[in-house]
């Protein structure tokens, strides 16, 4: 079997079919891709692209441009490589991309033939005249037979190899055309001399292959005979992506800084990758916040690679932060040129610098062919040298300092980054412009001083008065992909315009920042769902009315969202929906729409972290208060503490009402005792939730079982005298508290049942009288609140071991952040002593 060689910068012969020949020769066995569906190894590989190619040949003996229009898996990178080997330039088009968008890239390219599935058909027949989704996944065949087909037409390195499409300012996308020689230089700085990765490292592969960067990556990691495992973050939840990293053995990661952004934010505090040894990011500016964020996600020893490349350059530049190096300041540098590039940059003058700030200019041999007939275009950024160089004036600002390294500054034109995708307002514009009701727009990008993310904002000049910002965000989300649909609507009389008539963007008037809602949560359901939004939108709270696609949710966040609610609040798949989201996107909205869809196998359990090797952890509700109001908790607790948590019958599902403590805590044990048969068992419950626990605790040990802690958390003593009366107040306030309590499980349930809840809860508890416990207790009380002092009062209550711990917050914030950290730290304490102390020495009161 031959030794595979690593790639040259300038191979004698740039063909791309040959490298990826010598590779599969090299390492048949080897896999070279894989999704959720199959693995595929490079033999294999080139077996299933031949039969495609020799099917390809025959049917378009032209060699016109093809198109792929598949998802992004195994399949979608097989009928490429037969696509660049029948010799015609290979045109990828995104399946999330709307058709209207697609037909301009398919008519750009001079398209007729299209490679699909069944499950795009029906999209793929309204682009191409010609359609092929038969001969697929060939198996069984010769590598060695293979590579005779695909080596049987020549590439010829006149000809683009693959087309991608940008935006242009006039608002129609301009088709990059790459030849092999770029294709093949862009794979050797991207994978050799960088020493990023190859043969034996496992690429995770997570960028759009329609775009530069992804298409790039995957030719990349074939010709360097890396394995690529396909995901998916527009189809599949940023969540699972973690497990689905450790599953696939992945060492590189590959993603845009949204992509980033979205997996730190689904984490828990606290949490790690491993397995990882380095990180790529690329397609926006990631500043020191964002830097420090990821890094904390990776471990220090994971290295992050800040890349910086065009559709028309491939890779430019790249900063490398290794284990130890420090964070940069402010916006994360793009580092110095790669292998083959040289940059500069052009002041105002048009004279070029080595150092200083100035219009990006990038210098190689090794730059794209220029715009796919587009010469006029091609001819005003790019400059053939006599040395066989070209430049390429790129449309970014940046400053080179004296050691050669970039910072970018931003655009020089009106074009802005939106999640690492580069937009053309003009593009928005020309949709707006073709409505009817629309007479004039404009849309800009405003970057945030803060994070410096960037929200689009239109501009609107209505012709119809009933026009509202909801139609007007539809109508470009049915034409273009989502990144570029506003974030805001703007409605003007008119457009600002200069003394000679132009549009004086300067005169625009700064549009308001989104309104994150102004009221706050009534109920625990609506406080974790409000957080829960906070935490994908990547906000510090929002109101619960609040709406999600107001704020910046996009199709990704959605299904972080979504992923969350089915992961984390034991909410079915079937209910946590987009189409939920979209008719309820307020989290009051949201809230009460899913709690009314919910069918939990147990109504009053939920299940806030499952797995985990330590004993789990049972949390009583309080009056009134739903069990996910213990979700921050769990998250704080960490990744190996399994625990559930219990709520009032009837609350939220129908169901009985019980009208003791006694009553209650037998109900919650058959909960109990279906997920955990045995002991030993560890007890929290907040407020009224504490003597619950509490009654439980003496029943388990009345039947033998073990109980190795109860944690009081912020509750009353159980003692009538000490407690709170339902019926307090004026005369008007008992009555309407009266009938509240005699309301409770009576009518449907509905948002009002929280409060009813709440007050029955305070009078069952305020009944109550409770037996002493001689077990293990922790007393956590919230140190901010005005009855602090009646709920530290236990002696006499318990007489076993007990401490009692002082926390921030107040009685209901103590269960929230950023109070809920304080109580971690004590429950996690207590229940860490509990995993070291020797079985021998474990107490069982009671006996």
């Amino acid at each position: 079997m031959p030794t595979l060689l690593p790639l040259e910068e300038d191979p004698a012969v740039a063909d791309l079919v040959d490298r990826l020949i010598t590779v599969a020769a090299a390492q048949p066995e080897a896999i070279a891709l894989g999704d959720d569906g199959r693995q595929l190894t490079f033999g294999e590989l080139l077996v299933e692209a031949a039969a495609i190619t020799a099917e390809l040949t025959e049917r378009n003996p032209n060699r016109r441009p093809v198109a792929v229009l598949l998802s992004h898996g195994v399949d979608a990178v097989v009928a490429a490589v037969a696509v660049v080997g029948s010799g015609a330039p290979l045109v990828v088009l995104d399946s999330t991309t709307p058709a209207p968008r697609l037909r301009h890239y398919v008519e750009a390219a001079g398209t007729t033939i299209c490679l699909t599935d069944p499950e795009h058909r029906t999209v793929a027949e309204e682009l191409c005249n010609t359609v092929l989704t038969g001969r697929r996944g060939a198996t069984g065949g010769d590598p060695v037979d293979a590579a005779g087909v695909l080596r049987a037409v020549r590439t010829d390195p006149h000809r683009p190899l693959v087309v991608v499409f940008t935006s242009g300012s006039t608002g129609r996308p301009k088709g990059v055309a790459n030849g092999a020689r770029a294709v093949l230089h862009d794979a050797y700085t991207n994978a050799v001399a960088t020493g990023c990765y190859g043969p034996g490292d496992v690429v995770a592969n997570l960028l759009p292959m329609a775009f530069a960067a992804g298409i790039g990556l995957t030719l990349t990691g074939l010709a360097a005979g890396a394995t690529q495992q396909l995901f998916d973050p527009r189809a599949r939840p940023v969540g699972e992506l973690p497990q689905w990293l450790r599953q696939v053995g992945a060492t590189i990661l590959v993603a845009s800084p949204g992509i980033l952004r979205g997996l730190v934010a689904s984490q828990p505090p606290g949490a790690t990758l491993d397995g990882l040894t380095r990180v790529t990011v690329a397609g926006e500016t990631v500043h020191a916040a964002e830097l420090a964020a990821i890094r904390g996600l990776l471990g220090p020893s994971v290295e992050i690679w800040n890349r910086y490349g065009s559709t028309e350059t491939g890779l430019i530049s790249e900063y490398i932060l290794r284990a130890g190096d420090p964070l940069p300041v402010g916006p994360t540098p793009v580092g110095r040129p790669v292998s083959g590039m040289q940059v500069r940059v052009r002041d105002e003058h048009g004279t070029d610098h080595e150092v200083g700030t100035g219009r990006l200019v990038v210098t190689s041999r090794w730059l794209t062919q220029g715009y796919l007939g587009n010469p006029e275009a091609t001819s005003a950024v790019f400059t053939d040298l006599e040395d066989g160089r070209r430049t390429f004036l790129t449309n970014d600002s940046a400053t080179i300092d004296d050691a050669g390294q970039i910072t970018l500054l931003g655009r020089t034109d009106h074009s802005v980054k939106v999640r690492g995708h580069l937009v053309e307002p003009g593009e928005i514009d020309a949709v707006l412009f073709a409505q009817p009701e629309i007479r004039e727009a404009v849309t800009v990008g405003v970057t945030s001083e803060g994070t410096g993310r960037v929200r689009l904002i239109s501009y609107v000049v209505p012709a119809d008065a009933r026009i509202e910002a909801a139609s007007v965000r539809r109508v470009v989300r049915e034409q273009l992909p989502v990144f570029m649909v506003p974030e805001q609507v703007v409605f003007l009389t008119a457009l600002p315009r200069t003394e000679r008539g132009k549009l004086d963007r300067a005169a625009l008037p700064a549009a308001p920042p989104p309104s994150r809602g102004d009221q706050p949560p009534r109920s625990d359901w609506e406080r974790v769902v409000a957080a829960m939004f906070a935490r994908v939108l990547g906000l510090d709270s929002v109101g619960v009315d609040g709406d999600f696609f107001e704020l910046g949710g996009d199709s990704l966040a959605a299904e972080e969202l979504l992923a969350a609610v089915v992961q984390e609040l034991d909410v079915p798949t079937e209910v946590a929906t987009t189409k939920l989201l979209a008719e309820a996107s307020t989290p009051q909205a949201f809230a009460e729409a899913v709690r009314r869809q919910r069918r939990p196998a147990h109504p009053t359990l939920v299940r806030l972290r499952g797995a985990g090797s330590r004993t789990p952890l049972f949390c009583v509700g309080g009056a009134g208060a739903v069990a996910v109001g213990f979700r921050p908790l769990a998250l704080r607790l960490g990744p190996d503490q399994p625990v559930y948590a219990v709520q009032a019958s009837g609350l939220e599902t129908r169901g009985p009402v019980d009208w003791t403590v006694e009553a209650m805590a037998a109900r919650h044990l058959e909960t109990l005792r279906a997920v955990q048969p045995h002991g030993p068992y560890r007890l929290a419950g907040h407020s009224l939730g504490a003597l619950i626990a509490l009654d439980m605790a003496h029943s388990l040990t009345a039947a033998g079982e073990e109980v190795e802690l109860v944690a009081v958390l912020d509750s009353y003593p159980p003692d009538p005298a000490m407690s709170p009366s339902a019926f307090d107040g004026s005369v008007v306030r008992k009555l309407k508290r009266l009938l509240a309590v005699l309301l409770v499980g009576v009518l449907p349930s509905g948002r009002s049942d929280y409060s009813r809840f709440h007050v029955h809860g305070v009078f069952v508890g305020h009944r109550h009288r409770g037996r002493p416990w001689a077990g293990r207790t922790l007393v956590v009380v919230a140190q901010d609140d005005g009855h602090a002092a009646p709920r530290a009062r236990w002696e006499g209550h318990l007489t076993g071991s007990w401490d009692v711990v002082h926390v921030p917050g107040d009685h209901v914030s103590v269960l929230h952040e950023p109070y809920v950290g304080a109580l971690a730290d004590a429950l996690s304490a207590e229940l860490q002593s509990l995993d070291v102390r020797p079985a021998a020495e474990a107490a069982h009161p009671g006996a």
